[in-house]
């Protein structure tokens, strides 16, 4: 395994359906840790017991832990109140599984953007604070541009509004082209988030003709030499997660984009996410050595 002073894996359907197989991936580059998005064609909301129990199994024999859950929590409809608590529920079964496997974290967002004020948003996340304190975990929320939160500023002013401990960011640099072409992602948009930020997610874009797009780490527009060198200066010893987003033979639907997870999402996924992790690994080796 590695010797950063941060812990560093990989989403598990960024490689394949197949835990087994995403596992073996996490072990042949030295990752030490795994996010569970999906599984065996299964959303977070849909994961079984013996899908946990298999997930358990692949970590343990490749001596990796499980990090977080990236459940799909609040990406929803606010005023759709039955979509709402099915996300609640789901969240709980969420954090259910969480518990079992050994992981701190569940990921959430801020609503499907529709206009809705930062205090509504804010109250709506305090069943998901409650839960998360009677259980220690902790929600990070992600800015994502489909949702209320779609920059690292606009998540900073939501996660500062629901002022609670066991509510924090999830920093996913890669994100922010999508919403916003002109604020670097780093420093920038790192530097409005860092107080809160307990996660971090990692992909690469590029925006060409005002289209944003995924590609390998280090190809597109994120500064991640200078980001790596900064986590470094600052201490962050938690979990960074590729999260790699684009293949190699294959193009991603917006849709898919929106909502990730499932077989076709991850149809030619590994040599992708094979590439990626050796040029993230390369820019980490080369900002440590700085």
């Amino acid at each position: 395994m590695s010797d950063y002073p941060f812990k560093l894996g990989v989403i598990t359907d960024e490689v394949s359906q197949d835990i087994f197989k995403a596992a073996e991936f996490a072990k042949k580059h030295g990752l030490t840790s795994l996010e569970i998005r999906s599984v065996n064609n299964h959303s977070p909301y849909e994961i079984t017991d013996e899908d946990t129990a298999e997930i358990k199994r692949a970590a343990s024999e490749n001596g990796l832990e499980i990090a977080a859950i990236s459940s799909p929590l609040f990406k929803c409809d606010f005023n759709d109140e039955s979509a709402r608590e099915e996300h609640i529920e789901g969240f709980k079964k969420c954090v259910k599984i969480a518990k079992e496997l050994g992981a701190t974290m569940v990921r959430g967002f801020d609503f499907w953007a529709s206009g809705i004020s930062l205090d509504e948003r804010a109250k709506a996340f305090a069943p998901i604070a409650e839960i998360c304190e009677n259980e220690n975990i902790t929600c990070v929320i992600e800015f994502d541009p489909s949702v209320h939160s779609s920059t690292a500023a606009l998540a900073a002013e939501l996660i500062r509004k629901i002022n609670h401990p066991h509510i924090k960011a999830l920093f996913d640099p890669g994100n922010l082209p999508f919403a916003d072409a002109n604020t670097p992602p780093f420093p920038d948009a790192y530097n409005q988030l860092k107080p809160n930020i307990k996660h971090i997610h990692i992909k690469d874009t590029t925006c060409i003709d005002g289209k944003p797009d995924c590609l390998k780490i280090g190809d597109g527009m994120v500064d991640y030499l200078g980001l790596f060198k900064q986590l470094a200066k600052d201490g962050y010893s938690g979990h960074i997660m590729l999260e790699t987003h684009y293949r190699k033979n294959v193009e991603l639907t917006e849709e898919q984009l929106k909502r990730p997870g499932g077989t076709a999402f991850t149809d030619g996924a590994y040599p992708a996410s094979e590439e990626s992790i050796v040029s993230l690994k390369n820019i980490i080796n080369k900002a440590l050595e700085a």
